[in-house]
This record gives C-alpha cells, structure tokens and sequence, in this order.
C-alpha cells in the first residue's frame, strides 16, 4: 500500500483505504459495472455535479475523460491500492468469468 500512498502525494490526491467506504447501491450505481471494470474504477462518494473515484493510476488521464463523458460529471480522483481496488470490483461485482 505504500506504494500507492506516494502516487496519491505524487499527485496531490487523497488516498482512499476501501475497507472504510460504504457502498450502497446508489453509490454503485454512479458508474456501470462495464466502466468500473475496464478503467478499474470504484466510486467512493457523489454530489449532483461531481463523482469521487478510486483508482491506481491517477495519471491515466484517457480513463478519466471517458469516465467524464459518459458520466458527464465531474470526476475527482482519489487513489486507492491496486490489489484492493481489484479485490472490491470481485466482491461488488462477482467475477467478470462468472457474469
């Protein structure tokens, strides 16, 4: 986790431990399975404009417009570590092999 603690200061962003997020279904339901899964995205909170993400690449800035265009909202990104991301969209989701 270390690791993905640096990338967050590395790009000024909040770092985001997964195990405290509440994801209700309404939080889930601000990006589609199809979008979490292929930018290996999460959302941990939401407002009427805006949509916090976790991710493990802050710079992948191709991800983030695509998640603004078809979302159209903003998106602020936070970090969270890869593995854990990875374990949530499994856990939230079932295994992409099983849907």
């Amino acid at each position: 986790m270390d690791e993905f603690r640096r990338r967050a200061i590395q790009f000024g962003a909040e770092f985001v431990d997964l195990e405290t997020v509440q994801f209700t279904p309404s939080l889930l339901s601000c990006i589609p399975e199809k979008l979490a899964r292929k930018h290996r995205v999460l959302p941990v909170a939401k407002s009427e404009h805006e949509i916090a993400i976790v991710t493990s690449a802050p710079s992948d800035i191709g991800a983030i417009d695509d998640l603004h265009v078809a979302l159209q909202r903003e998106i602020e990104v936070r970090v969270a570590d890869e593995s854990q991301i990875d374990s949530f969209i499994k856990r939230l989701y079932g295994d992409a092999a099983s849907s």
